[in-house]
């Protein structure tokens, strides 16, 4: 098996290891992060070192390959051009749960992380460095733009548009036809009936704007 490393301890980074053991593709030699002690094991695995050490880890653990496993968009984002300013030519893995259903005619980027049950209906298509968390449903025709987020048990219809670093968070309804623009974050349990825009937040049955984001805004709890 192919050796890789995964970059971020955090919570993500045990369903994203849990993913790639299942997958039996890749041999994880350990993780890269910016804030675990060097030598500490998080999830059975050991903390080799800090990202500015690139370049020497790789020689030493024999790696060409990784998962960038942090759940926030912008910090993924982040992290991901760190390691492209080092290493232009780095490998990047997905981590596709074996449980996840996958449609005709699917196109997936790099980089993403597709969790248990998802379903990625025909001719959808995921760019790179997207999560799809446990159980979400991106119907057909759909399209997620890079280091964009559906998290668990999100349904959208067909012919979807979510935008670059836009999250969709757990349980919401998104109906057919509609956009997502960019930076724009659904909140929780929310059935979205129209197009949002750019650089939002927005919530409720039926969604509507409650205030403005600001490009590489946070919008996890542990962030």
């Amino acid at each position: 098996m192919e050796n890789i490393v995964v970059f971020g301890g955090g919570l993500h980074a045990n369903v994203c290891i849990d993913i790639i053991e299942k997958e039996s593709i890749y041999k994880i030699v350990g993780i890269i992060d910016s804030v675990a002690p060097v030598g500490a094991e998080l999830y059975g695995y050991k903390v080799l070192g800090r990202q500015e050490e690139l370049n020497a880890l790789q020689l030493e653990y024999k790696f060409s390959s990784g998962l960038i496993a942090i759940g926030d968009n912008y910090s993924r984002s982040f992290l991901h051009d760190f390691i492209r300013s080092i290493q232009p030519d780095f490998k990047f893995i997905n981590a596709i749960h074996p449980s996840a259903i996958i449609g005709r005619n699917v196109k997936i980027g790099i980089g993403n992380v597709i969790m248990a049950g998802v379903i990625l209906n025909p001719d959808s298509e995921i760019e790179d460095f997207c999560i799809l968390n446990t159980g979400a449903q991106l119907e057909h025709n759909s399209f997620m733009g890079s280091f964009s987020h559906l998290s668990a048990g999100s349904v959208t219809g067909g012919k979807v548009k979510i935008g670059r670093f836009s999250t969709i968070t757990l349980n919401v309804t998104i109906l057919d036809r509609l956009t997502i623009g960019e930076n724009t974050v659904v909140g929780s349990g929310s059935v979205v009936l129209k197009d949002l825009p750019d650089n939002v937040l927005a919530y409720g049955n039926p969604a509507r704007i409650v205030r403005m984001r600001e490009p590489g805004e946070k919008f996890l709890k542990s962030m």
